[in-house]
């Protein structure tokens, strides 16, 4: 049987996680997306918000072959998506490596796209909570600096 567009949605994002392409947030959501990062409050609507808050998300941290992310649990019921995963990155600049072992998303699936998507994140200790709750509120700034035209 061949895949439904929600089944080849769902392949199609957890390709883009293993292969850190943020730049094709665009083609997996509807034009009218939301997504919300919990820990903030904060929500981009719209599939242009939404690729620049993950390009500046994707600019500030990289992998590599220690520091990437890894799904450890996910389920559909077909018309929603739960991923469960930990993430291993490298803050950009400071070489710092972090993890952080819960991060869970729901998705809403809309004809073979993501209309809704909510970010939980739990940080591992105190002190990445700080840093979190220090550095994810620039994220709404950083994507509207991403998305602001360039003179040149």
């Amino acid at each position: 049987m061949p895949p439904t567009q929600n089944e080849q949605l769902i392949q199609a994002y957890f390709r883009m996680v293993q292969e850190d392409d943020y730049a094709g947030v665009g083609s997996i959501v509807t034009d009218d997306a939301t997504w919300t990062i919990m820990p903030i409050g904060h929500t981009w609507s719209g599939r242009r918000a939404i690729e620049s808050m993950a390009l500046a998300a994707g600019r500030s941290r990289r992998h590599d072959q220690r520091s990437h992310v890894e799904i450890k649990n996910w389920f559909t019921d077909g018309e929603h998506l739960c991923v469960e995963y930990k993430h291993k990155l490298i803050v950009g600049g400071l070489g710092l490596r972090l993890t952080v072992d819960g991060y869970c998303f729901v998705f809403h699936m809309r004809e073979g796209r993501f209309d809704a998507i909510r970010e939980y994140i739990n940080p591992p200790n105190a002190a990445a909570g700080l840093a979190m709750y220090a550095l994810l509120p620039l994220l709404p700034w950083m994507s509207r600096r991403s998305a602001a035209p360039r003179s040149g």
